[in-house]
């Protein structure tokens, strides 16, 4: 059994990827690492790299529009299905990947195999030294499961795109990742729709990652067209997915956050985005939200439809 890995790229060198670099010392060293799996490179930069270079054999997909990680993933799990692999593991292009992650997540995804009812492994990802995922989704606010216990993750589990190994018939099932939720709010959905449809998590406690998170650092890795991103998607997910009670607790932090923002950063425009949401749930009835949100989507959508058109075609 081979596993796909799809690691998604935006304009870093493929030299200056952490998890580039780390796959290729872990495969390029361990012989039966190398054998268990296929690197994928889904390119979604403004430039194509006309010649890529890593010292591992991988295929690499440079698409001509940027669908953002959603897309990319949708267009890898076609791959991955038409090719007969089980699983999918999602690398983003800064976690750092160690042979021992590789190693047991194999195992874990072997073991597993006969379990249908197992959508996705998730490894316990680390930001510095916190312990940003899996979590338990309780009352819109995600909550860390206690360490070290592997098995079925209980109640609606989440956890970040990254490190995650996702059975591709569970990704089929759901209709796979939004085109709406084409970045920010990617994971969280495609982890929704795993819990409603009666799948399940498996937490692979046994085994850490390290992983970069933009929102846990704003002042070096945020931006403010990020921040703006993730606004948008955090009042249309919640709209849309929750109920009202979580939403007034939303509003509710959102406006703290706005405070905690204007006194913690630098940039004053962090605040200012937390203030704009804030203002902009309460003024404007969930109901013009929602509608203003697929038209945002649907006009997006359009744009992509006509770039194709343009070129005749979006993968190289």
């Amino acid at each position: 059994m081979k596993i796909l890995v799809v690691v998604v790229r935006y304009k870093t060198p493929l030299s200056e990827s952490p998890a580039l670099l780390g796959l290729c010392s872990a495969l390029s060293s361990q012989s039966d690492l190398a054998k268990n799996y296929t690197v994928m490179i889904w390119d979604n930069s403004p430039e194509e790299i006309l010649n890529p270079q890593l010292p591992i054999p991988f295929l690499y997909e440079h698409s001509k529009i940027n669908l953002g990680v959603s897309g990319a993933y949708n267009k890898a799990s076609e791959y991955a299905a038409a090719n007969a692999y089980p699983w999918m593991l999602l690398l983003d292009q800064d976690t750092k990947i160690t042979p021992e992650f590789l190693s047991t997540m194999y195992r874990h995804s072997l073991n597993l195999l006969p379990k249908k009812e197992i959508a996705v492994i998730v490894p316990t990802v680390r930001c510095n030294d916190t312990a940003i995922s899996p979590a338990r989704r309780l009352f819109g606010r995600n909550r860390g499961y206690p360490a070290g216990e592997c098995g079925i993750a209980p109640g609606e589990a989440t956890s970040i795109n990254s490190g995650c190994m996702m059975r591709i018939a569970s990704l089929q099932t759901i209709g796979g990742f939004s085109a709406d939720f084409w970045l920010d709010f990617s994971d969280e959905y495609v982890f929704h729709q795993f819990f409603v449809h009666g799948m399940k998590v498996w937490r692979a406690a046994d085994v850490e990652l390290g992983h970069e998170l933009s929102i846990m650092d704003y002042d070096h890795l945020m931006t403010s067209g990020r921040c703006r991103n993730f606004a948008h998607a955090e009042t249309a997910f919640n709209d849309i997915y929750h109920g009202r009670l979580e939403n007034a607790l939303l509003t509710l932090r959102i406006f703290v956050r706005a405070i905690k923002h204007w006194m913690k950063y630098r940039n004053s425009e962090f605040s200012q985005i937390a203030w704009t949401q804030f203002i902009y749930r309460l003024r404007v009835p969930r109901a013009e939200r929602l509608a203003r949100w697929h038209a945002e989507s649907k006009k997006r959508a359009t744009q992509q439809t006509c770039k194709v058109d343009e070129i005749g075609r979006t993968i190289s």
